[in-house]
């Protein structure tokens, strides 16, 4: 029998920059989660990740977010869409390396709020097409 996997939206909100580029944006990450492996949020009951998921995933952005702010510091001629490609870079890295495939969660898609998503990996995304049709099915019902 096949895994049901809920899909699990973490977003940590940038460190204010020298410059202010990226002062309140968000970055966004997306996650499939075997459906006994996800938590739910009380009051919401949106699936997350388990605590201890989340706080690996929180030092790993929080230690790269420092870097960056770090980077934007020092190599002020260097553009700041460049800074933020070698970020996602280094976080899809990081964050692919965290689970395993014992630990039931996949790393899907990496962004920020009001750009296209930079990491999209067709494999993962294909073998839970179902949940992602079902989020969206779900949000247009919501809607109407």
């Amino acid at each position: 029998m096949e895994k049901e996997y809920e899909l699990v939206m973490q977003e940590v909100e940038f460190l204010n920059d020298v410059k202010g580029v990226f002062d309140g944006t968000i970055l966004c990450m997306e996650f499939f989660v075997a459906k006994r492996k996800a938590a739910y949020d009380a009051q919401t009951d949106e699936p997350m990740l388990q605590r201890k998921d989340r706080r690996r995933v929180n030092e790993l952005v929080d230690r790269e977010l420092k870097a960056l702010q770090k980077r934007l510091e020092e190599e002020p001629d260097v553009r700041p869409l460049r800074q933020l490609d070698d970020l996602f870079q280094v976080l899809e890295e990081g964050i692919g390396g965290l689970f395993s495939p014992e630990d039931e969660i996949e790393f899907a898609n990496l962004g920020i709020e009001g750009f296209i998503q930079v990491h999209n990996n067709p494999e993962i995304l294909g073998r839970h097409s179902d949940v992602l049709l079902d989020k969206v099915m779900r949000s247009m019902e919501d809607e109407m």
